[in-house]
Parts: C-alpha cells; structure tokens; sequence
C-alpha cells in the first residue's frame, strides 16, 4: 500500500517533481565537482606554482665544519647535497641543483660565475625567457649561459665566446655563449656554467655552497619535510623559503574557502528550490492524505511516505549530479589547472550524505504541513 501511493506521488505531476530533481541535480554536481577539486587542488595548485621558481634550500649547516673537510674549503661535498636531495619523495620533487658561486674575470671585467646542474636549473626556473637556448646536459663544459645585463655590459650575443679566468687559482677556458638569461633579478648579471666546470675554475672539486629545490609541498608539509631532512643528514640545513611557501599556503586557503563558499550557496539555493516543490506537493495532495488520515493512517505513516518520496527524489538527483558533476570536474580543471581531475571515490557518500541533509532540511515544512492536515476539514471539502 505504501509502495503504491509512494509510486503514485512520483507519478504526480511531472513538472514539479522534476524541478526538484533538477535541483538537487545541480546541487550534487556542484558539490560533487567542487570536492573533487578540493581534494586535488593542493597538489594541482603546488604543481602550478612550483613554476615560479625554488621553494626549499639545503646548505651546511653554520657553523658545523665538515668531517675530513679543510677548514678553509668552503660549502660541502656534492654527494652529501644529492644524498639530500634524493630523499625527497620522486613524486614531490619538480627540479633541484647545486650552487658554486665564485668570481672570475671574463673579457671586458669581472663576474660572478655560477656551477649549476643546467637540467635541474630549467625545472627549477621554467619562467626564465632565453634567447637561444638551454644547456641540456649537466657536463657541458663547452658552453655557458649570461644574464642580459652581464651580456649587454661585455657586448657579448648568442654564439660569442668568452674567457673564464681565475688568476687565483690559475685556471682559464673558453665557452660558447649558449643562451642569454632574462630572468629579471640577480641573475641577470652572472653567468652559468656547469658545475664541474665551476669547481674546476675555483678549484673546489666535488664541493657546492648550497642546493635549491620546487618541491610540491606547501605550509606543514614543507616544515615537515624539513624536519624529517635535518633528522636523516644532521650535517645539512634544510628549510622552506619562507615567503613563498607561506604565499602558497595562503593562495590554496583562499581557493579552499572560494569553493566552500560556492558549495554553501548553492546548496542553500537548493534547499529553498526543494522546500517549495516539496510544499507545493503536500497542498496539492492535501485531500489525499486528509483521506488517508480518515482511513485511519496515523501522523507517523504520513511522515514516513513524504521523507520517502524525498529521499528517493534526492537518490535519482544525487546519481545524476555525480556524473555531471564529474563532468564539470573536469571542464574546470581543464579551464583552470590544464589537467584532468582524478576520480576519488570518497566524493560519492560525501555528496550523497551533503544532498540528503539538504532535502531532508528542504522536507521539515512540508512534512508539518502534512502532519497537520485534519480529515474532518478534507472531508467536508474545506
């Protein structure tokens, strides 16, 4: 019997029931679509501006001289470097290089020259502009790389070769000028060369000052990761930048609350959508159950029938939500990250448990309505 009239509601007029399922559609794909980039946005967004340069510095620790190290040799073994560098999780790690600084005379004057690993140099500063080209292995000690200022102040151009000198050590080359640097700060008036090639010149074999790293990692994670560093290499001093984790964290918690709030919006909008449909209903089939109540159906009965249609409403709305939420999902993180959105399965009884505390909010006038419908007055056809 239950069955039956529950069926017959649904079968109602067409119009209403479906623009409550269209609601609560769109309030699931909404909340569907937003969690899915709640949960993905962290990394899709620490992807995204680890394009903005280093966030992680690992350097000797001050003050600690290195063990078998001279006291006057500067910086620490590279090997030491890489060891740290490698415990940093495959999947966390964008880019990563060594630093040797020094000073050597080029033609027209004086530079600071920089050791660098060119690979992990390109992952670490992918928003340089060069004219020419990157260096695009880590031994080439052939060529080199000069910020424009330095290139402009000796006359130097793509294809130019240039003289290293450092008389301290007595130590020359020549490069070939690969790719002039716009990087629009410092770097512009140095000039980059391979790392061994560095060492060699400055006569430091095997050593760096310091390492850079992107590590996708923002706020805790970042100390985390620092911590968890410093405890496996006491000798090393491992630490986030500061200011550009911090401005990560600060981004994705404005995005976070960006979402929430949208998700909040609309699932108010939808309650209210909802709650009218379902209010429409109960006073279109008032003589209904003001008969069902003569025949002898209690309050409980007629709750149980109007939160049933809801939630079976709220069922069919919360499966077509999901797959078009997935869909949006999809579109924004497109339009947004330039990636897809990965299907987490938590998204399901999330936006299923989201949907049905909104009809069931949406159902509480409705069902009062119902409940206080009196027989006698139906049957007198007031």
């Amino acid at each position: 019997m239950t069955l039956r009239l529950l069926v017959k509601s649904l079968l109602g007029p067409t119009s209403k029931i479906g623009v409550a399922l269209a609601s609560l559609a769109v309030g699931a794909a909404v909340v569907s679509a937003l969690t899915s980039l709640y949960l993905d946005i962290s990394i899709k967004m620490s992807e995204e501006l680890r394009a903005f340069g280093a966030n992680f510095m690992v350097a000797p620790l001050a003050g600690e001289a290195e063990a078998g190290a001279p006291p006057t040799v500067r910086g620490m073994a590279t090997e030491r470097l890489e060891a740290a560098i490698a415990s940093v999780p495959a999947d966390r790690l964008v880019g990563a290089s060594p630093y040797l600084y020094g000073l050597v005379r080029l033609d027209l004057g004086n530079a600071v020259m920089v050791g660098v690993d060119f690979p992990g140099l390109r992952r670490l500063s992918p928003y340089w502009q060069v004219e020419g080209s990157w260096i695009g292995v880590a031994f080439d000690d052939r060529n080199a790389m000069i910020g424009r200022r330095l290139a402009e102040s000796m006359a130097l151009k793509v294809g130019d070769g240039v003289t290293l000198l450092n008389r301290a050590e007595g130590q020359q080359t020549r490069v070939t000028i690969k790719g002039i640097i716009d990087a629009g700060d410092q770097e512009d008036d140095q000039i980059f060369v391979a790392l061994p090639l560095a060492q060699r010149l400055l006569g430091l074999a095997g050593r760096a000052d310091f390492a850079m790293l992107s590590v996708v990692a923002q706020g805790p994670e970042a100390d985390a990761l620092a911590a968890t560093m410093t405890r496996e290499f006491p000798d090393v001093s491992a630490r986030p930048i500061r200011k550009i984790s911090q401005s990560d964290g600060q981004i994705l918690g404005k995005i976070d609350g960006l979402m929430a709030l949208v998700a909040a919006t609309i699932l108010v909008i939808t309650t209210l959508c909802v709650n009218a449909t379902l209010t429409a209903m109960v006073a279109r089939r008032t003589p209904e159950i003001g008969l069902q109540k003569a025949l002898g159906a209690d309050n409980r009965a007629i709750v149980a029938q109007v939160l049933a249609e809801t939630t079976l409403i709220c069922l069919v709305g919360v499966v077509l939500g999901l797959v078009i939420g997935y869909g949006l999902a999809q579109v924004l993180g497109q339009a947004v990250f330039n990636a897809w959105v990965t299907f987490r399965p938590v998204v399901i009884p999330l936006t299923l448990g989201v949907s049905l505390v909104a009809a069931l909010i949406a159902a509480v006038l409705p069902v009062r309505g119902a409940v206080r419908v009196a027989p006698a007055r139906v049957l007198r056809g007031e």
